[in-house]
């Protein structure tokens, strides 16, 4: 498994990963196993990765999955991640107020069903937690209280602290959050 930022050649591939990720592409066992609620395009893709980039996970040249990351302010937003960033301002982690640490937002994550419980998400976190531990403190992520998978997959899985609820507009969310460095205990 190879870990690397996207290529504009990754594109198509990701947008198909989402696509059949989403909800409305889902069967309700399908959703169970966890999906996605963004809708991004091509031109979005592009925008992502020349910012904090997209980190994608490619096994033989197919996409096994891929992890968006994102400046706060970084725009166009959905409402969502307004709604997240003004519950995270009020929020501390780690005994300091997030509005004194350096935070960029993770997210959306997508793996290939076929690429789920082998290992590949946390790949994919080692290298996103490389990529930016140099400026950035804290990664920042909602997930849909509709997801539990994906909730587990992280809070468990990954050991990400869940901080918070939210919501936006009648939709709950999570407000998940992580450190980019190993914790040091002296």
């Amino acid at each position: 498994m190879i870990i690397r930022q996207a290529q504009p050649e990754d594109y198509p591939a990701i947008l198909q990963l989402q696509t059949e990720n989403t909800p409305a592409n889902l069967s309700d066992s399908q959703k169970r196993q966890g999906f996605i609620v963004s809708s991004m395009n091509d031109a979005q893709l592009a925008h992502i990765n020349q910012g904090l980039g997209i980190l994608v996970a490619v096994e033989d040249q197919t996409l096994a999955g891929f992890v968006c990351l994102m400046t706060p302010d970084a725009q166009p937003r959905p409402p969502v991640v307004d709604a997240m960033l003004e519950k995270l301002a009020g929020e501390s982690f780690n005994g300091r107020p997030l509005s004194e640490q350096r935070v960029f937002m993770y997210g959306p994550v997508c793996l290939d069903p076929a690429w789920r419980g082998k290992g590949v998400l946390k790949q994919l976190f080692a290298a996103v937690k490389a990529h930016t531990r140099e400026k950035f403190d804290v990664g920042a992520l909602f997930i849909d209280d509709n997801n539990p998978h994906s909730l587990a997959a992280h809070q468990q899985g990954l050991k990400m602290t869940v901080l918070a609820p939210f919501h936006c507009g009648p939709h709950g969310y999570q407000l998940l959050v992580f450190t980019t460095r190993e914790q040091t205990y002296s």
